[in-house]
């Protein structure tokens, strides 16, 4: 019998997924704008970057004056990660560790958390979201991005209305977990489609309340390389806060 072929993980494409940032990806610089612009001040606080990837938004928080700890459940990813020079600012250290548990973390460690483009990644979404809400000290706040969960479905197609391109949009409801046929596809390495609803309950059922939320733009070079982005947000995004006990 033939072993059945064993489908490609985070740590697989890790290198590609590096130099596809290092390249000048739209998405990214797209998501990490809009990161930038929901983060409070960050300068002199400690901050736990969750499913940090190649660092991206670690280094991004690092520059801005944090004292950055960035982990991922992908080891190739943090190794990634270690090569790339710290911006100016304070150090990062890095640490391979499961979002589900952040178990070399004590309680109430950090002042904030990101989390760009991770959480669509991770099993156990409410799982995640009490790791980071227990690492987070009173008051603490949670700034996240993921993929826009209205539009980037696993059966959307994409269509032009008039002279305008568009997505068709078809499963929104199917919640389940689903691979990109694009070999080249950063998705080929698996995404939990959620809807959003789902997303915004499990934060208030953890315990955090949204202060505020964006749909960005798509910037320059992401309305460049996909028109769509122009037309729909690619992203959702959010800063919560850990509400007061009691």
């Amino acid at each position: 019998m033939t072993a059945p072929e064993r489908l490609p993980d985070w740590s697989d494409i890790a290198d590609w997924y590096d130099a596809l940032l290092m390249a000048g990806s739209g998405p990214h610089e797209t998501a990490s704008s809009c990161l930038a612009d929901l983060l409070p001040p960050v300068a002199g606080l400690h901050v736990i970057d969750v499913a940090c990837g190649q660092g991206i938004a670690a280094r991004l928080a690092a520059s801005l004056g944090a004292t950055v700890v960035g982990t991922d459940a992908s080891p190739a990813m943090i190794a990634n990660a270690e090569r790339h020079a710290t911006p100016e600012g304070p150090a990062i250290d890095y640490l391979v560790a499961d979002a589900h548990g952040l178990s070399p973390f004590d309680s109430e460690s950090f002042d904030g958390a990101t989390c760009q483009l991770g959480l669509m990644d991770i099993p156990d979404l409410d799982a995640a979201l009490r790791s980071i809400h227990r690492v987070l000290r009173p008051n603490g706040w949670f700034v996240f991005v993921i993929g826009h969960p209205c539009f980037l479905v696993p059966d959307a197609a994409h269509t032009v209305v008039g002279e305008r391109p568009a997505v068709s949009v078809t499963g929104y409801f199917d919640e389940r977990f689903w691979r990109s046929v694009n070999p080249e596809g950063v998705r080929r390495a698996g995404n939990h489609h959620r809807t959003l609803s789902t997303y915004l309950n499990a934060l208030t059922r953890t315990g955090f309340a949204i202060e505020e939320c964006r749909e960005p733009v798509a910037n320059e070079l992401l309305a460049r390389q996909q028109p769509l982005y122009a037309e729909v947000p690619i992203f959702f995004a959010a800063r919560v806060r850990k509400r007061a006990q009691g």
